[in-house]
């Protein structure tokens, strides 16, 4: 019996549309907008390393320690103010899940500011890592960068999913716009609160910029019941806040850990000198690794029901291209450091561009592997992530605390080695799992909203 040609029509229509979007993909789509993302991300950086010379002259190393010692608990901490319920919206299978997974974060976001603000009052007074060398009016700015970078995350997520790149773009120039003119500015008044006014300015402008072409869809949702489908859509969505979430805050204090660490025994401006290094070098490879994980991510789900010749494709040109441009940017950025940084920034800076040059081993592992990292996440295997975020929480923070004895210098390069070791052997098993065909993601990650 010949088939019924009308039973054949939809599946070769979504052969056809599948194909088109693979092609769309592999030939160019990706780089279009990977390029269109990282632009807007570049001009927001650039804003900010071009006031960078002055605001090493406006700011003493203390003052970069001790901004850095509120910075790195904000960064650990915003993780977890929407339980990394802000994945799923860029894998939500319709427009109604991915809304209402915004809505649920909007939810979250406002008790777990204030929550993870108490924690940094604990800190504080418990003397806990050198935060007791925080004021406790910076537990309120805490809790409004927490609030505001909840609702930014929120909200980049839905414009990924629309693939909306240009209003991502445009917000992060007004970020970076912000964050550079307003530190500058309240850095002739004095006093490295300046440094915290201006990273709040540039979350609340950035949450300005998203919200606005997104209002419209998020009003639709409120209207259409969505405010009493919160707990459906929690329920759906589980596996974030219990399985990527840990990841995610073990991922989080990785990056957070050192800058404490270094503060405790090395003291506030060895602290600064460390923060400079990391906010330099940090540049690049947050610009890359944001955008094009960004990109990758709503390519990769575009993709997710490939099969072994349509994922591996994806992933390796992805790296190939990260370890062309990570050694193009940081070879000649970190042996340049020592001598640069001294004349950038001042002398006292100097100390500073050598330990760049010391974590080039992590600048251009992280740079490669870091945007890749949500293969596991998209084909659901999140716990895949889980093992590498604990194994890059131990190994170099325990490599910089068994080298405190030996300085310094020694010991950031310890923890530099470790952590590209880390790094590598996470490339590896995501290439492995890549080479396999790819295993549909659990329903709470996919149907409900799947998907650092």
């Amino acid at each position: 019996m010949e088939p019924d040609p009308t039973t054949q029509l939809p599946a070769a229509s979504d052969r056809g549309l599948r194909m088109s979007l693979r092609q769309r993909i592999l030939r160019g789509g990706f780089s279009r907008d990977v390029a269109l993302l990282s632009g807007g991300t570049a001009l927001g950086q650039l804003l900010v390393i071009i006031v960078t010379p002055l605001l090493t002259r406006l700011y003493t190393p203390a003052d970069l320690g001790l901004f850095g010692l509120f910075s790195s608990f904000v960064g650990a901490a915003s993780v977890a103010v929407c339980w990394r319920l802000d994945l799923g919206i860029a894998t939500a299978r319709t427009q109604g899940e991915a809304a209402g997974l915004v809505l649920l974060c909007f939810a979250i976001c406002p008790a777990m500011s204030i929550a993870l603000a108490a924690v940094l009052a604990g800190l504080i007074r418990g003397r806990i890592l050198s935060f007791q060398l925080l004021p406790l009016w910076t537990v309120l700015t805490a809790l409004l960068a927490l609030a505001a970078t909840g609702v930014f995350g929120a909200l980049r997520y839905w414009h990924v999913r629309q693939r909306n790149f240009r209003i991502v773009s445009g917000a992060l120039v007004a970020q970076g716009a912000g964050r550079a003119g307003t530190s500058v500015a309240c850095g002739f008044i004095g006093g490295w609160g300046g440094l915290l006014i201006g990273d709040l300015v540039g979350r609340v402008l950035g949450v300005g910029r998203l919200w606005r072409p997104a209002a419209a869809s998020m009003r639709a949702e409120v209207a259409a019941g969505g405010l009493h489908r919160l707990r459906e859509r929690l329920r759906g969505a589980w596996r974030y806040p219990a399985i990527v979430l840990p990841s995610s805050v073990l991922d989080a204090l990785a990056a957070a850990l050192p800058l404490p660490l270094i503060a405790t025994l090395f003291g506030p401006s060895s602290a600064g000198q460390f923060a400079l290094a990391w906010r330099i070098a940090t540049v690049p490879s947050g610009l890359l690794s944001a955008s094009i994980a960004d990109v990758f991510h709503a390519h990769l789900v575009a993709a997710r029901d490939g099969t072994r010749a349509e994922l591996r494709p994806l992933v390796v040109k992805t790296l190939r291209h990260l370890a062309l441009i990570a050694t193009g940017i940081y070879l000649p950025l970190c042996l340049l450091a020592p001598t640069a940084f001294g004349w950038a920034f001042g002398s006292q800076w100097q100390p500073s561009g050598l330990l760049t040059l010391l974590l080039l081993p992590l600048w251009w592992m992280s740079t490669v592997v870091s945007p890749v990292s949500r293969l596991v996440l998209v084909i659901g295997r999140p716990a895949l992530k889980l093992l590498f975020d604990l194994c890059f929480l131990i190994l170099p923070v325990a490599a910089l605390v068994a080298c405190r004895e030996q300085g310094l210098n020694r010991a950031v390069l310890a923890y530099g080695v470790a952590a590209a070791f880390s790094h590598g052997a996470f490339a590896i098993l995501l290439l492995r799992v890549a080479a396999t065909r790819s295993r549909p993601a659990p329903p709470g990650l996919t149907e409900a909203g799947g998907g650092d």
